[in-house]
This record gives structure tokens, sequence and C-alpha cells, in this order.
């Protein structure tokens, strides 16, 4: 598969990164006439969890005056992702408050543990501002969030991968997570683009649905997911992962794809 030479401008599964402003000193938004606004920065919002969070996401909430405070700003979380697992994210409190002198307070999602969420799914919910009342000009009450685990891969070495969906075979390197049995085949199908799965104690495999970096002439890029309806093991070295290889229009059926570790 590395006889495919595709230009290739973002990695499928990029880290995500912080891009909301974190600024404890930014500045009044709006001139609010004397009622209290309130907004987000902005309508999304890509982070990591690490560790030192203490389980914890923050997200900043801004008002248009900094004079007195602001008690009762009631907040609401909601879910996006499909098969979303309820009551792995909540709110610390469903109501913040504006310290006088300060235009920012901020919502804390919560979690149990980081070494309980999945060390390769991407979480997607969202938070709401609930008192339309307080709605800034920009009318930014709403934000959408998306939160994985940020991992630290060190090289594993080299094994064998075997594709039966491209019918080939090449020499793979592979890297590993110190938090746990997560490995990245780095660039697997084509150049930028790793291919990531992780392992359970029992020896069953998943991965999320990502890119192979592989661009179809007719059906644009080709991504690879799991079937459900099958177990993907890891048994010794020998890594099988059952995925369907899909495009927008549909899936080119069933393959297994298997890795024999170094």
């Amino acid at each position: 598969m590395k006889k495919y030479n595709i230009i290739l401008l973002f990695c499928a599964l990029a880290t995500f990164f912080l891009i909301s402003c974190n600024q404890e000193n930014i500045g009044t938004l709006y001139s609010d006439g004397g009622t209290p606004q309130v907004a987000f920065s902005a309508t999304t919002l890509n982070t990591s969890m690490i560790p030192a969070d203490s389980n914890k996401i923050k997200v900043a909430i801004y008002r248009t005056s900094t004079v007195g405070t602001l008690p009762s700003v009631k907040i609401k979380l909601y879910t996006t992702t499909a098969g979303y697992s309820t009551g792995v994210f909540s709110l610390v409190d469903t109501i913040i408050s504006f310290p006088a002198g300060s235009n920012v307070a901020y919502a804390s999602i919560k979690y149990n543990s980081i070494g309980g969420l999945s060390a390769t799914k991407v979480y997607s919910m969202g938070l709401a501002i609930k008192d339309k009342t307080l709605d800034s000009p920009s009318k930014m009450d709403t934000i959408a969030i998306t939160a994985s685990r940020k991992l630290t891969f060190v090289d594993y070495g080299t094994g064998t991968f075997t594709s039966t969906f491209f019918a080939d075979t090449w020499a793979q390197p592979v890297k590993k997570a110190q938090e746990g049995e997560v490995y990245q085949l780095i660039d697997c199908y084509v150049t930028g683009f790793p291919l990531m799965f992780a392992v359970a104690d029992d020896g069953t495999v998943s991965f999320a649905t990502q890119q192979t970096g592989y661009v179809d002439a007719t059906y644009g890029m080709v991504s690879f997911a799991q079937n459900t309806a099958y177990t993907s093991t890891k048994v010794g070295k020998t890594v099988k992962m059952i995925g369907k290889f899909t495009v927008t229009a549909g899936s080119f059926g069933t393959f297994q794809e298997t890795m024999v570790l170094p």
C-alpha cells in the first residue's frame, strides 16, 4: 500500500487542541446598557484531556461587565454523539456565578477517571446557557465540545501488516501509548494517516472510524470502521481488526486487517 503517493493535507486522527480564548484579562465584549449579558467566546471547543486536569473540562463563559456580581447563570450539558454513554460526563454545578471585578466564569464538566475513558474515542457534547434573557448580541449561548484523551506515544518497533482490502503486506512501524495498550500504526495505508487501535484486558480490540488517507477516484476518501458484528482480537502478537472500508456513498464490505506486532 506504500505505493500510493498522495499529497495529504492533514492527519486523520489529529490531536485536538484548545481553540477558545482562555485569558483572564479579556476586555468587555459589548456595551450592555447596564443589563448583564453573557456568551461563550466561540461556538466550538476542541480539547485534550490530561491527568493534570483533575478529571474536569473547564469552559469559559464571559459577561459584558465586571461591575458587581452575577450570581445565577443557569447552564445545561447535553450530548450529541450517537451511542454516547450517559453519565460519563456531568456538570459540577448547573449554576455559575461571576464574582465582582471579573468578566469570566467557568463551567466545569467532570468525569470519574481519565483512565476509564476510551483512549481512541472522541467524546462530543454541548453546553448551553439556559436563560436567553442574558444573551449577548452575538447569540453565542451554546458551544459544541469535542474532547479526547491526550496520549504519549513512543516507538515500539516494526512489525508486519497484511491488508486483505488492498491485497498487500508490508513492514509496519508501530508506536505504543505510555498510558496503556493503545497502538499507532504510523503511515499505515498512506503517509500522514496512522491507524490507531486499543486492546482491552480480555484481548478484544477496538478502534474508532478513521480515514485511511486513500482517496478513491470515484467515491473520495476511504475510511476504516469497526464492524461490531464481529470480534476483533489480539492473541499473542497478532492483532486481527475486522472492519468495513467506507466512503460517504456506502461501504465496500467487511475485511480483516492483520497486524503482527514487534
